[in-house]
């Protein structure tokens, strides 16, 4: 009797585990940096998210303005966020943008790459090239590798 006990419980806590590993792995396995949110592609997951709805019908300025309140990461940060992750380049442009609700500095490099730094605390969140990708995001693919 105790051996069925035993076996159950082994069995039980099995299942558990490939019922935790079936939902966890495929949540890593698509990146904590890009993801599908609301239907939009492609979502950062930086660690200040934005309200998005806030921001609809002001000026670029205004929501320029707000945005930086919101950044604890300076635009020099992100920048040597973006050169470390890319030796050998130059900041051409850096920008502080909300992307689908994330705020992230875009900085783009000599290389034609554009990098997103997590305003919040300097992480490269994702690396793009216009060249290789474009209109591939417009169709909703994904651009990981």
């Amino acid at each position: 009797m105790k051996r069925w006990i035993f076996a159950g419980g082994i069995a039980g806590l099995l299942a558990a585990v490939l019922l935790v590993g079936a939902w966890v792995v495929p949540s890593f396995a698509q990146g904590p940096a890009l993801q599908e949110q609301d239907g939009q592609f492609p979502s950062y997951g930086s660690s200040i998210r934005v309200d998005d709805a806030q921001y609809e019908g002001t000026s670029e300025a205004d929501e320029s303005a707000a945005l930086a309140g919101l950044a604890t990461v300076t635009p020099e940060q992100a920048k040597a966020a973006a050169l470390q992750a890319n030796p050998g380049t130059t900041v051409v442009k850096v920008e502080l943008d909300n992307e689908n609700g994330a705020l992230v500095y875009s900085v783009e490099l000599s290389n034609g790459m554009d990098v997103k730094v997590d305003a919040g605390n300097a992480a490269v969140l994702y690396t793009d090239s216009d060249v290789d990708n474009e209109g591939i995001e417009s169709e909703g693919l994904s651009t990981e590798g």
